[in-house]
């Protein structure tokens, strides 16, 4: 699907001028027209600031106002209708008002309103202008755009391109061309963040009271909820970094818990508010706990949409989950394991801690679950992992305790804590 996504300040002071892309050229007040004519877009979404509302009513009055008046002008230009418009929350004083509030709400809107967007499971060509952008938010817009992008080359081909136009010199310039500043094929980029543990690293306190701010944190119950999964989040993020089959189906995220702590972030972020006489002021803001469920989120769907957990799976189920997931030396290693373990399990068996099959042949497998080990055997590390063949292989984790570090520990405690180790912040 090809999308053209466009930065743009305030559009009703723009000045009809002459520009041109490669073949095609026209006159107006917007890079919009020609580029739609050049690259044909399916989609095209329209990045603005709210600071350009005049309606201070209440906050949803102020974004209509903006939304009115560009659809208005996108009539005027002949800019079409298949468009998202996403007002994003700015900061700045104005002639007309003066918005106060994080500056990184707009990358975390961008990041969630484009998740929403951008579709998961298909090619994507994406075509960015920012030609018209303004200031910080252009730049947080293509952040957001190039992290996005990097999930879906998980498993999509991904082409992107920049774009910005000749500076413009008034009663000096004649005609603009609109150069390609960047033109890639998007490379895999997986999330490599922690989730947090921490409330106040999904919503910040921007001008509240302390005690205020305290009980808004604890009234959060679905960030609650999914806090107590971190471990086990964190678990499957690594192990799509670290070529781990068995933990990425059997620590499958579930999509609505994140869907309800992102919600709840969201909508209590919106209700502190406040906007009277020309100033709007953002008492909360959102953190980068917040961003990085967007991008769980995101890549739940890219790497298997509705997926439940699964605790057991054949060795071809393994194998196939690998070759869609893995890439380059992880993949080579990951397959590597896994036709070594349904080389050794060579006999019908019952379900039986792979360690101890390994001694009734007569090996000695390390006899407490070391990180090292764990890592460089794809997540099947013996005395973690029970096995089962009946004709077709089977493996899944143990449920019983094991030794690690000298103790005894259950066994997810055991995977989250070595995995936690492997992602940054």
């Amino acid at each position: 699907m090809r999308f053209l996504i466009v930065s743009w300040g305030n559009f009703e002071r723009w000045k009809e001028t002459k520009y041109r892309f490669g073949e095609e050229a026209s006159v107006g007040p917007s890079t919009l027209p020609i580029l739609q004519k050049a690259l044909k877009p399916d989609w095209t979404v329209i990045i603005l600031s709210d600071t350009l509302g005049m309606d201070f009513s209440s906050y949803g009055a102020l974004r209509e106002d903006v939304r009115n008046r560009v659809m208005d002008f996108l009539e005027r230009i002949g800019a079409g209708r298949e468009v998202d418009v996403l007002i994003v929350p700015g900061i700045g004083q104005f002639a007309h008002g003066t918005f106060k509030g994080n500056a990184m709400d707009a990358y975390y809107y961008l990041l969630h309103e484009l998740a929403q967007i951008l579709p998961p499971d298909e090619p994507l060509d994406v075509h960015f202008d920012s030609t018209h952008g303004l200031n910080y938010i252009t730049l947080l817009a293509y952040r957001a755009l190039k992290e996005l992008l990097g999930i879906a080359a998980i498993t999509n081909d991904v082409m992107f391109a920049a774009y910005n136009s000749d500076p413009f010199v008034p009663g000096i310039t004649k005609e603009l061309t609109i150069n390609v500043i960047e033109r890639i094929m998007v490379q895999p980029s997986p999330l490599l963040e922690r989730i947090p543990t921490e409330d106040k690293r999904y919503l910040k306190n921007f001008s509240l009271s302390g005690r205020e701010y305290g009980t808004i944190l604890r009234n959060l119950k679905h960030l609650r909820e999914l806090r107590r999964t971190a471990g086990r989040l964190n678990s499957w993020i690594s192990s799509i970094v670290n070529g781990l089959p068995l933990v990425f189906a059997s620590a499958f995220p579930r999509r609505e818990v994140i869907s309800n702590a992102l919600e709840e972030l969201r909508s209590t972020c919106t209700s502190y508010i406040m906007i009277s006489n020309g100033l709007v002021n953002r008492e909360l803001s959102l953190g980068e706990g917040f961003g990085r469920l967007v991008k769980l989120l995101f890549q739940t769907r890219v790497l298997g949409g509705q997926n439940p957990p699964r605790d057991e799976l054949s060795i071809e189920e393994l194998k196939l989950l690998s070759e869609r997931v893995f890439r380059g030396r992880v993949l080579a290693s990951t397959k590597t394991e896994l036709d070594r373990i349904a080389k050794s399990v060579n006999m019908d068996v019952g379900w039986i801690r792979y360690a101890e099959l390994l001694r009734m042949k007569g090996k000695s497998p390390n006899p407490q679950v070391d990180d090292r080990n764990f890592l460089a055997h794809a997540g099947l590390e013996a005395n973690l992992i029970e096995v089962r063949r009946k004709g077709e292989l089977y493996i899944r984790y143990t449920k019983e305790s094991v030794t690690y570090g000298g103790r005894q520990k259950e066994p997810w405690r055991v995977i989250e804590s070595i995995l936690s180790k492997t992602l940054e912040g």
